[in-house]
């Protein structure tokens, strides 16, 4: 058995028996036996629930064999299992450094208040969420691409952070039961959804530029052939030496334009570009951070805020715009809400 089919009979055996399944499949024997759940066999889409695996035992037919390996079905049906699984995983940092000093003086540090008086209140160590959202894109053109990506927003603000990979957190630990997909999305839900719109078109821009480069390409070669065609009928002269006929030349450039409209109109639709983006999974870890309420005056108005000192960045978060909702440590605020506004949307 080679070390490709050993990972895939691990693979197989591990997700049926994380499923319910009762799998007698030996290391190094070339076929097994599984005994699935009713509701496995449905999702696979098999009649029997007793199946034989194996590398060489045929695509299912019958409900009688599941094929484990990479020439028959064995991603079809795996992919038809993972799709059924939780895709929201809920965890803790069950202890974490806090600062507890010079609180004031380090707020006085991390921001710049632009048009407000701010004075600290107070600190209290607090437990909050934050979200790491993985998305997968995809842009279909006349060719195919795709990606993947992550960023982490802390539930209670909505700023994006660049917080470390929470599964890759030694001090990390379950925390209760992953959310079904059924349930309703977690409230950063369409703040998610924003940041990855945009950041789709931004990590796609090189794919982008090439298919524009291959369409002004094609479109310089179809418009280089016709208007030769046309140059050749122009020069192309009648019986007997006739100079080219006036009326046959237009009819010869109005059939050309019109041609050449539709072969250009052919182009584009092949080059349109549809894109397409889904949540993949979402990693919910509940962080010990340090909260410091500040009072905070604009004129005639008052209202606290509050910032979140981050033990896994070991610093302040930013506040979050309350317009475009992008993090700032450069911070006005509105003259009667007294919202945060970064300094883009101040100037406005």
């Amino acid at each position: 058995m080679t070390a490709v089919a050993e990972q895939l009979h691990g693979f197989a055996a591990a997700l049926l028996e994380r499923r319910g399944a009762a799998v007698d499949w030996p290391p190094g024997e070339a076929t097994g036996v599984a005994l699935l759940p009713p509701d496995v066999a449905r999702v696979i889409g098999l009649a029997s629930d007793e199946v034989r695996l194996g590398g060489d035992v045929g695509s299912g037919a019958g409900g009688q064999g599941l094929a484990v390996n990479l020439a028959g079905d064995f991603l079809e049906w795996t992919g038809k299992l993972l799709d059924e699984e939780p895709c929201v995983g809920a965890f803790r940092v069950r202890e974490a450094y806090l600062k507890r000093k010079d609180v004031e003086e380090a707020v006085g540090r991390a921001f710049a208040w632009l048009n407000a008086k701010v004075k600290y209140r107070e600190s209290r160590e607090m437990s909050v969420e934050y979200h790491t959202w993985w998305f997968h894109g995809a842009i279909a053109s006349e060719d195919r691409w795709e990606t993947r990506f992550s960023f982490s927003l802390n539930a209670e603000t909505g700023v994006e952070l660049d917080l470390p990979d929470p599964l890759s957190l030694w001090e990390l630990e379950p925390a209760g039961q992953a959310a079904s997909q059924a349930e309703a999305p977690p409230a950063t839900a369409p703040r998610a959804l924003g940041i990855a719109r945009r950041r789709l078109w931004t990590v796609a821009e090189p794919f982008i530029a090439r298919m524009d480069d291959r369409l002004a390409r094609d479109r310089k070669r179809l418009n280089d052939y016709y208007r030769a065609l046309v140059r050749e009928s122009e020069k192309k002269k009648g019986r007997a030496g006739a100079p080219p006929d006036p009326e046959k030349i237009e009819s010869t450039k109005r059939a050309v334009d019109l041609e050449l409209r539709r072969k250009l109109g052919e182009l584009d639709e092949r080059y349109a570009m549809e894109a397409t983006l889904r949540p993949v999974a979402l990693i919910r870890t509940r962080v010990p951070v340090l909260a410091a309420d500040l009072s905070v005056f604009r004129k005639q108005a008052h209202r606290v805020h509050r910032v979140y000192w981050n033990p896994l960045i070991k610093h302040f978060e930013p506040l979050a715009c309350s317009r475009c909702g992008v993090g700032t440590f450069t911070v006005a605020f509105e003259n009667e809400s007294v919202a945060p506004l970064c300094g883009i949307c101040f100037q406005k």
